[in-house]
């Protein structure tokens, strides 16, 4: 059972957005998956009961179950998927302990790209694989934005996954209506990003 942990510590950079559009990805790639909300805010959560029976699973927990609840998904899932909240405390850290894998979504702004530096330091802490996504990016941004904020980060020592997310008003809408972009418009650029950046995932995982 691989165990991707979601962190960040900026609000509003679109964790919970990326968590249910990769879980779906993994599901519709025939994969068995579910999603820990260790958000407050339980907008998985909330995600999930407007989806009534349809996977994947979703529990909503507080940090301290975080472990019993991965023991007890071993062997029952093949990829879980771990919601944080926006803030520093004990979810961040028990997510990270637990994960394979951690990504940590931001926008390409200083206030958001500072945000990262702190989240990016706190797994580093733990020796876990940690990649940085460029999220919520405007389509009309030049790429070479995105291209020198990889290269400044890289000077840190920073991993940035090579997809980036733009942007786009179905990703909104589809999550609305407890849904996905690869599910209310399979065919969409949303959609297509979101495929090749969990196939990037995967092979991080593998």
């Amino acid at each position: 059972m691989n165990i991707v942990a979601m962190a960040a510590r900026k609000g509003g950079c679109g964790k919970s957005t990326l968590v249910t559009h990769l879980a779906v990805a993994a599901i519709q790639e025939g994969k068995r998956v579910a999603i820990v909300d260790l958000d407050p805010q339980a907008t998985v959560a909330e995600w999930s009961d407007g989806r009534g029976e349809d996977p994947p699973d979703v529990v909503s927990s507080q940090p301290a179950r975080l472990s019993r609840i991965l023991t007890s998904m071993d062997g029952n899932y093949d990829l879980v998927l771990i919601d944080t909240p926006p803030t520093t405390g004990e979810a961040d850290r028990v997510a990270i302990e637990a994960a394979h894998l951690v990504l940590v979504p931001t926008r390409i702004q200083t206030a958001d790209i500072t945000a990262v530096l702190r989240s990016v330091d706190k797994a580093a802490t733990q020796a876990k694989p940690t990649f940085v996504i460029f999220n919520d990016e405007s389509p009309l941004r030049r790429k070479s934005v995105a291209d020198e904020t990889r290269t400044v980060l890289a000077q840190r020592g920073i991993k940035v996954a090579p997809q980036v997310i733009h942007s786009r008003i179905v990703y909104g809408e589809s999550q609305d209506a407890s849904r996905t972009a690869l599910e209310t418009d399979p065919a969409s650029l949303a959609a297509d990003e979101i495929r090749a950046l969990y196939a990037w995932m995967t092979q991080q995982l593998n």
